[in-house]
């Protein structure tokens, strides 16, 4: 037999063309801080900062992606971003801690890093007994 596709006459792949990542409009900056060291980030609209970051090079610590293990904290020190898929609570977010994998810029905006040992010590100091 012939394979179903095989009469169709075979495209010629075609160029997309630049990829459209311009810096201007469809970005945020974001002025991470880890380890002391300072890096700018473009992150692209609808991108979160983990992944930009991890694009540009720079180590940071991350497992899951997913907004759940909590391997990924950072403080927000100004501006704002979308971390609705975080699985930190309100009040933690609130305080402005927020996980790189699910934080979606919505400005620009500047983070630190901070250990897990930080934020589990903010998630869960409401639910520690005297």
């Amino acid at each position: 037999g012939v394979g179903a596709g095989a009469a169709l006459p075979r495209r010629p792949a075609v160029a997309a063309g630049p990829l459209r990542r311009s810096v201007t409009a469809a970005a945020h900056k974001v002025e991470l801080t880890h380890e002391g060291k300072t890096t700018v980030l473009e992150v692209p609209d609808g991108e979160n900062i983990l992944t930009a970051a991890l694009d540009q090079g720079l180590d940071l610590p991350h497992d899951c992606r997913l907004g759940v293990c909590m391997t990924c904290p950072a403080r927000l020190v100004s501006g704002n971003v979308d971390q609705s898929g975080s699985m930190l609570s309100d009040d933690v977010a609130e305080k402005g801690f927020a996980l790189m994998c699910v934080a979606v810029p919505t400005s620009d905006c500047k983070v630190e890093t901070v250990t897990e040992d930080e934020l589990l010590d903010e998630q869960f100091a409401d639910r520690q007994v005297a």
